[in-house]
């Protein structure tokens, strides 16, 4: 009889012990599973963000690659109508055909160009203004990019990728609204003549409910593109 009961407890024992690992197992099973498809879904998900590098023509000098570079284009400084937000025009177009009559009232995209001093200089080989402005699109490792008016620098934590000057359509009666930007403090240009269809100057700061403490009458505005 003892014999037997010894036998049963080993059994017992056995059975115990086959339970448990088969629970470890199973609870390390699908640690182990869970990590590889949170894995496959960060890589999925995750792939960066992208920005527009105004003025520039590369993404040279960044922690970004480049996607395209292109033509800025928007709305001409007298636009009624039409956007309000400036575009990176790919220089590589594709094209389509759209049906005949899609012919009434479109919308009009012009190209932008730089008007800093006042003074024409478009026929002049070495100097950016009354010119017209390029851009780039480039692509970050980071998750999201920010764009920081009235700084040179990114907060901690952020990653630099290009430090400029605050712009956008000059002020003027008359002159359609748009959008700030950061144009490249190393700006570039292409073409040699002077449109004046859409244009693009820095801006100033009119301080009062902008604390002039903290913004002197009449600053010139830096910027800074940056990313995590």
């Amino acid at each position: 009889m003892d014999d037997v009961k010894a036998t049963l407890k080993a059994d017992l024992d056995v059975s115990k012990l086959n339970n448990v690992l088969f629970k470890y197992i199973q609870k390390e099973v699908t640690k182990a599973v869970k990590s590889e498809v949170d894995k496959l879904q960060g890589n999925k998900c995750i792939k960066g963000s992208t920005f527009a590098r105004w003025g520039r023509s590369s993404c040279d000098g960044t922690k970004s690659s480049l996607v395209y570079t292109g033509f800025m284009a928007g709305p001409t400084s007298a636009a009624r109508g039409s956007g309000s937000n400036y575009l990176c025009l790919s220089s590589n177009p594709e094209t389509k055909s759209f049906p005949v009559d899609w012919n009434q009232r479109p919308g009009h995209l012009y190209g932008i160009g730089w008007e800093l001093t006042g003074i024409d200089r478009s026929r002049s080989s070495n100097h950016v203004d009354d010119k017209d402005v390029p851009c780039a699109v480039c692509l970050t490792k980071g998750r999201t990019t920010l764009m920081i008016p009235g700084r040179t620098s990114c907060y901690a934590g952020w990653t630099h990728e290009y430090t400029g000057f605050l712009v956008t359509v000059r002020t003027q009666n008359g002159f359609a609204s748009t959008e700030y930007i950061c144009a490249d403090a190393d700006p570039e240009f292409y073409g040699s003549t002077n449109y004046n269809q859409g244009i693009i100057s820095f801006v100033e700061v009119k301080c009062g409910s902008i604390p002039c403490s903290k913004y002197g009458n009449r600053t010139k505005l830096s910027c800074v593109v940056c990313s995590k």
